[in-house]
């Protein structure tokens, strides 16, 4: 994957920060800094993607008509030139109205700028060629739209809720930035205590959680797909929840040791995680671009361990994932699988690999490569401000916030047991 680059002047309280868009995303550091601004501005690009209404605004907002230009259309032609800054510009724009959409506050306020890869060219040309087709006296007119090199057939007189030039950009920015125009057909975004929109009637209020039930339903509809869901993802899956969570007619069944129930008495766990257990099932997680706010939430330490590694085994298989985390334990987890695939590199000897995989209970398609991560730090600033802080991954994923937190409660905890001591002597 391309990087693209995020440069934000103000974002919420965010200041003065840039964000490179990996495929692997991991934000941390204090509440209430902006991690979720974050996350969510990075899977913008995503929903930008596949979403067949929002690149078509880019268009609207122009006044750039299809249907007004192909009557111009001679035989063969240029039917529309847009430049790379033009795009950037705008997307900077609508990237802020996303996050007010998904948040449902309109009082965001944001100054950024986006700065797409290189390998998308400054000036992009809309092609044409006319074909007339059919039998005689009843021929019909196709116009081949090209942009890049993929090509769009449209018939004459044919209504589009998605103009032409929006749906042929889609895929021509997805070739740019991965090299495959086959990469990514679908998002989902799992908001924080999604657990209770599973098992209660709720009435959204704001985007995110809105689209969450929306994918959710759509989801449902799906029947799994065995042909491409990892078994190690699935395997994963089934130890961390001790069974399995699938829908029956209008109602979650969670079942476990040959015994089922509805979702609704389970765990706050088991509600938690199983709406990314149902995507592993029924989707192709190589071609998903999915943001995860707290996947350790309600979790043993342990546990959050265990989601650590199916993070790692879904970023394996080709899932991009934007993640925010307040525990230290689910990133030293992720520290280790960026180890071991360090380690992995550093051996032919499968024996030796494979002993090492024993001792640390890795398999190589839960390890992480270093090269797909953006991780970064929210950290507070004098002015109450916040800054993103691109973190040296080399040695793992730090947790400086973590350690602050762990030095606090040692230190006060040793003045505090000082103080009873003296009180009693």
């Amino acid at each position: 994957m391309k990087c693209i680059k995020v440069r934000i002047d103000q974002l919420g309280r965010i200041r003065d920060s840039e964000i490179l868009v990996s495929p692997l995303m991991v934000f941390s550091g204090e509440s209430g800094l902006g991690k979720s601004y974050l996350a969510l501005l990075c899977h913008y690009f995503f929903e930008l993607l596949i979403n067949t209404s929002r690149l078509n605004h880019f268009f609207v907002d122009n006044n750039i008509d299809f249907n007004i230009l192909s009557k111009d259309f001679k035989d063969v032609g240029t039917a529309l030139e847009i430049k790379k800054q033009d795009l950037e510009t705008w997307m900077a724009k609508d990237a802020i109205l996303y996050l007010r959409y998904m948040l449902g506050y309109d009082g965001i306020s944001g100054q950024i700028e986006i700065t797409l890869p290189e390998s998308v060219p400054d000036t992009m040309a809309f092609t044409y060629k006319n074909e007339l087709t059919g039998l005689v006296d009843k021929e019909e007119i196709y116009t081949i739209l090209s942009l890049g090199n993929l090509r769009f057939r449209i018939q004459e007189k044919t209504q589009f809720d998605e103009s032409p030039f929006a749906f042929l950009l889609r895929f021509v920015l997805i070739d740019y930035i991965f090299g495959n125009y086959q990469k990514l057909d679908s998002t989902f975004v799992l908001p924080p205590s999604r657990g209770p929109i599973l098992t209660e009637q709720i009435i959204p209020t704001t985007g995110m959680y809105s689209e969450f039930l929306s994918d959710m339903a759509g989801l449902n509809r799906i029947k799994p797909r065995p042909d491409t869901a990892s078994e190690i993802v699935l395997k994963l899956f089934r130890t961390i929840l001790e069974g399995e969570v699938d829908k029956e007619e209008t109602t979650y069944i969670y079942t476990t040791n040959d015994a089922s129930m509805p979702v609704s008495a389970a765990a706050a766990s088991i509600r938690e995680i199983a709406p990314l257990q149902i995507l592993a099932k029924k989707q192709d997680v190589s071609r998903c671009a999915i943001l995860v706010e707290e996947p350790e939430a309600h979790l043993h330490p342990l546990k959050q361990r265990m989601m650590a590694d199916i993070i790692g085994a879904l970023s394996h298989n080709g899932a991009i994932m934007q993640i925010t985390t307040h525990s230290d334990y689910f990133l030293r987890r992720l520290n280790e699988l960026i180890m071991f695939a360090k380690a992995k590199k550093t051996t032919d000897d499968p024996d030796k690999l494979r002993t090492l995989s024993e001792k640390v209970n890795i398999v190589e398609d839960m390890s992480i490569d270093e090269s797909i991560i953006g991780a970064y730090l929210l950290r507070k600033q004098a002015d109450n401000t916040s800054i993103a802080v691109k973190q040296d991954i080399s040695n793992g994923i730090p947790f400086a916030a973590f350690r602050d937190a762990i030095l606090d409660n040692m230190n006060y905890q040793d003045i505090l047991g000082d103080y009873l001591q003296d009180v009693t002597e």
